[in-house]
């Protein structure tokens, strides 16, 4: 999944005060469900875009609901609200 946020507000790198991180770097950090990555594919004076990627681990996120600490329910991924 990616999100991209762009200004062109002059000065556009203002925008990484923002979301407090360094234009020029890229930003990678662990999350329960994944990697996030935040980086700027477009980062100048007139124009400044931020991308937040999110790599998500979906074998993760099944074996974290079945592991024996958790309180689940052996039928959980079955059942549907709806």
């Amino acid at each position: 999944m990616i999100l991209t946020i762009t200004t062109t507000y002059q000065l556009a790198t203002d925008l990484g005060f923002l979301v407090k991180k360094n234009p020029a770097r890229v930003h990678s950090f662990k999350l329960a469900f994944g990697t996030a990555h935040v980086f700027y594919p477009e980062a100048r004076a007139e124009k400044c875009t931020v991308a937040l990627y999110l790599d998500i681990d979906p074998v993760g996120l099944v074996r974290r609901k079945s592991s024996p600490d958790s309180n689940s329910f052996g039928l959980w991924e079955y059942v549907n609200d709806r």
